[in-house]
């Protein structure tokens, strides 16, 4: 099953949207719009009566931009829409092994927001950062075998690091790790311009794997907010 998001050129980028059974990673700079982009497949799952799991590691909650994204209450959404708020890495860990216990008939669409966050709070030395990488390749592998055994589509989003060859590269947390694991890796980044970003998909390779996307308030549009009827 393909779950589109409704905006027609990230649906293109991802060959129709994202696909159940497979891992999709999205990695961007701060404020380019992953969760935005998270709550866009959300949304629209809601309006096909699908229901979706949204593990929030981040400091801020996505209700408040789900509702304006959907433009309906929270207590309207809560019944398809679950939220699970892990408090460390280690709660993360054992909350995405026991993400089966929460899947319902109708569930197709699990996000975590971001897988890495913890990750990188915890990092330390060389001794223990060994422990905490075996641990966030354990967790990232429970997730692409829950797509694969449930038929439910994985977001993965994800922080950068720059690069020391531009200013302007980056490169994702953990990128051999998520690399590893991911069907799908798809790049955004912030532009100059007011609200634009650019996408690209990284994996898999082939036609049509990047565009400019613009944020509005009801998510992201293909279409500059000037140019729309």
């Amino acid at each position: 099953m393909i779950l589109p998001s409704g905006v027609s050129l990230l649906d293109r980028i991802l060959n129709g949207g994202l696909n159940t059974g497979l891992f999709t990673h999205v990695y961007g700079d701060a404020a380019a719009g992953k969760t935005t982009l998270a709550l866009q497949f959300v949304t629209n799952a809601h309006r096909l009566d699908f229901g979706t799991i949204y593990v929030n590691s981040e400091s801020t909650s996505p209700v408040r931009r789900l509702e304006q994204m959907t433009t309906r209450s929270f207590g309207d959404l809560e019944k398809m829409v679950k939220i699970l708020a892990p408090k460390g890495f280690n709660e993360q860990g054992a909350l995405i092994d026991d993400l089966e216990l929460y899947l319902r008939e109708k569930t197709k669409l699990v996000i975590i927001d971001t897988l890495t966050r913890y990750y990188r709070l915890e990092l330390e030395d060389k001794k223990t950062n060994y422990v905490k990488h075996r641990e966030l390749n354990r967790q990232a592998g429970v997730l692409k075998g829950l797509a694969r055994n449930h038929e439910i589509a994985v977001l993965v989003l994800n922080q950068v690091r720059s690069q020391l060859k531009g200013v302007d590269d980056f490169e994702p947390v953990a990128k051999n790790i998520l690399e590893y694991w991911s069907d799908y890796t798809i790049k955004l980044r912030v532009t100059k311009g007011t609200g634009e970003r650019i996408i690209k998909r990284i994996e898999p390779e082939g036609e049509f794997s990047d565009g400019r996307l613009f944020l509005v308030e009801g998510g992201f549009s293909s279409e500059r907010p000037n140019e729309k009827e």
